[in-house]
């Protein structure tokens, strides 16, 4: 009987609810509706949307169907938006409170849909309307319903987001382009700090098409790769190439070293994310390791940043004991070289909501780091972050829009100059879904106070450089020695100096020294970068010269001398030390008048001339002359570049001042070494900066010695 009515009550409910017009095929209505709350239980979003979508074809005003395909709709990494449409239809009617999610007679929508039309009027700009819908939800509930304190969230992003968007900031954003971006999504952009190596990931097809059948379920894309773009002679960015450490599993970027040459990656399997890190050597990078200590747990830990000098770690966890989900934790190298215990990094940086993906400036006095919580305008806002004197960090500072935007904006990395920066974001008239994109920032405020001392070492066209070499930087005052080894690509290196502090420079292979130098960098430094080219072909002619047979020159015999006849003394005249590419270095030191030059004429694109030359050391010991004679002199520096595209400058213009800084350093350095101070004992006139010689017409090769003529630096001193 029980059974009989029960058949009753549910074919009268079936007829209520489906109404005059019945759906075509009721059995097929239902294994849907089942299917669909079967695949949104796990977290199958694709699948589970295009069930909902059918069904709408059967019952295309059912606002229960319209709020489930919503809600699946925004959790999707790119279709978020399309859920407003559906959302307005699911709560044109009055919500249910009491709402059954798996009854297949549910017409209705629940409560919870308008706080999912906030979020979707959010995401697609309709801010007003939003904070409509979370006061009306708000209204709706109870006080002590779980969704008030999110309301109270989503009202303070949207007027976050307006008061954001009334006053923009005066970002340049940069699509990186086609050559590096793709059809599919690309994100999470690290670079190496001289910007010649950009990592990033993709869910792009390899090229060998080895990941075709690795499919992620629950977006239906390729699984995360890594991908490296190498920037070009002309700087512009190379063809993708994907990285031997990728596997079958989730690989992406999350940092590298200022070198390039440690490279810090998320791998993820089955929801166990952990950090690991992979070292270049040759060509072939590593097998990916854990870090150490307890930065890997059984949580999910997605992110690390380090610093410069790779003493200080962040990373990001959402271990238990933290202020929020997920938090950003910090380590300190141990004096054996091992990583100390975590500890969150406070209050100060870390919310109640989830924190994500920190970059350290290179010097470590500053962060970028992603955050739900503080004012954020809608999802993941970028915010920076000063540390104080005192070591602690102040208070973060949301970037902005456009840069930030309502939706997820996550992974930031600055440059050292604080000019430019990288991010992955979806914005209209990009290539693919997520593209790579480079910001000029409209001021400098982030800049690094530190000096990137970087170049390459150059041998024989065709070979391989020797695996040998390598650069020692000798920090003088404190003695410490750090290592450093050229690219085996391009011969490429970089090292990081301090402020206040000087440095001793060896160049070596094996244990033969190729070149050295001695660098001071000022105490008042904010960025510089200081170029230097090493080439390895001149030592060894150098040395095959050393093998060759001593030939005794053939002596003449001459003259017997002229009776001698007293002269008028003839008084000095300077003479103009032109280009004669047989003697590209001379000099010319006037006792009488206080006066000393020194010139040297470059081959093409080289800026380099070192501290050790013996006629740059002739010319500072005629200065130091001249000083003891005069007390103090005036220096004139005049740098030329000729009209050749240069490999290593943006134009010819940035070469010939950074010709004209680097004497002017080489000097004042030399000088304050024998104790002498610049505005007391010596003084620079303006730099003269030139850009001048033929147009450029594609004859660097058969016009070598016409251009350089226009390539020098000539250093004038007089007492």
């Amino acid at each position: 009987m029980k059974s009989a009515l029960g058949l009753i009550c549910f074919l009268l409910i079936a007829s209520f609810t489906w109404g005059a017009e019945p759906p075509k095929d009721r059995g097929d209505y239902t294994a849907r509706f089942m299917e669909g709350n079967k695949l949104m239980e796990e977290k199958l979003w694709l699948q589970a949307i295009k069930e909902w979508k059918t069904i709408l074809e059967i019952d295309p005003n059912n606002a229960n169907v319209n709020y489930k395909l919503g809600y699946c709709l925004l959790q999707t990494a790119n279709a978020k938006k399309e859920a407003l449409s559906y959302l307005e239809v699911a709560t044109a009617k009055k919500v249910s409170k009491n709402y059954d999610p798996f009854d297949l007679g549910e017409k209705r929508a629940p409560v919870d849909a308008l706080y999912y039309l906030g979020i979707a009027q959010h995401l697609n700009y309709k801010l007003d309307e939003s904070i409509e819908s979370f006061t009306k939800l708000k209204k709706t509930l109870n006080k002590k319903h779980r969704l008030q304190g999110l309301a109270d969230i989503g009202l303070s992003q949207a007027e976050e987001a307006k008061r954001q968007i009334a006053d923009p900031k005066n970002y340049i954003i940069t699509n990186l382009g086609p050559v590096v971006n793709g059809a599919e999504n690309d994100f999470s952009p690290v670079l190496s700090l001289d910007e010649s190596s950009l990592f990033f990931t993709s869910r792009r097809l390899r090229p060998d098409s080895t990941n075709s059948r690795i499919i992620n379920i629950e977006t239906g894309e390729f699984r995360d790769d890594i991908y490296v773009s190498f920037k070009t002679a002309e700087g512009e960015w190379g063809p993708p190439e994907t990285l031997n450490l990728n596997s079958d599993d989730h690989d992406a970027t999350i940092s590298v070293s200022p070198d390039g040459q440690t490279l810090f990656v998320y791998r993820d399997s089955l929801g166990d994310g952990r950090v690991l890190y992979s070292k270049l050597i040759g060509e072939i990078w590593s097998d990916p390791a854990k870090l150490g200590s307890d930065i890997n747990t059984a949580s999910w830990e997605t992110h690390v940043t380090i610093t410069a000098d790779e003493n200080t770690l962040y990373f990001v966890s959402d271990r238990p004991g933290g202020l929020g989900g997920r938090d950003i934790y910090r380590c300190v190298k141990m004096p054996d070289g091992t990583w100390s215990r975590a500890l969150n990094a406070g209050p100060t940086i870390n919310t109640a909501l989830d924190e994500d993906s920190p970059f350290l400036t290179p010097d470590g006095k500053g962060m970028y780091f992603a955050s739900q919580g503080h004012n954020s305008m809608g999802g993941f806002d970028l915010f920076y972050v000063k540390q104080g004197a005192d070591g602690e960090w102040g208070k973060p500072e949301n970037m902005g829009y456009p840069l930030n935007t309502v939706e997820d904006d996550v992974f930031f990395q600055p440059m050292a100059d604080g000019k430019r920066a990288y991010y992955s974001s979806e914005r209209d008239g990009g290539y693919g879904k997520k593209d790579i994109y480079m910001i000029d920032l409209p001021d400098n405020s982030g800049a690094s106070q530190l000096a990137v001392l970087k170049g390459y070492i150059i041998g024989e066209e065709g070979q391989e450089l020797p695996s040998d070499l390598k650069i020692v930087v000798t920090n003088t005052k404190t003695g410490e020695v750090m290592e450093y080894k050229p690219r085996q690509r391009d011969g490429g290196y970089l090292a990081i100096l301090n402020p206040c502090t000087s440095y001793h420079i060896d160049y070596l292979k094996g244990k033969e020294k190729i070149k050295q130098d001695d660098i001071n960098v000022p105490c008042e430094t904010n960025f510089q970068e200081l170029e230097r080219e090493v080439y390895l072909i001149p030592v060894k002619l150098d040395e095959a010269k050393k093998e060759e047979p001593k030939v005794e020159p053939k002596v003449e015999k001459k003259p017997e001398p002229a009776p001698k006849v007293e002269q008028p003394k003839k008084e000095e005249t300077k003479v103009d030390l032109g280009y004669d590419p047989k003697n590209p270095i001379k000099t010319q030191f006037i006792e009488s008048l206080g006066y000393a030059e020194f010139s040297r004429y470059f081959v093409y694109d080289s800026k380099d001339f070192g501290a050790k030359e013996v006629k740059f050391q002739q010319f500072v010991k005629d200065i130091q002359k001249i000083l003891y004679d005069k007390g103090k002199v005036t220096i004139s520096v005049e740098a030329s570049a000729s009209r050749v595209p240069s490999s290593k400058f943006k134009n010819n213009d940035e070469l010939a001042a950074f010709r004209a800084q680097s004497a002017e350093d080489m000097i004042a350095g030399e000088l304050e070494k024998l104790g002498y101070r610049r505005g007391e004992h010596f003084m620079f006139t303006v730099s003269r900066k030139l850009v001048q010689g033929k147009a450029y017409e594609k004859d660097a090769t058969t016009n070598k010695s016409v251009y350089e003529q226009f390539q020098y630096i000539k250093i004038k001193v007089e007492g």
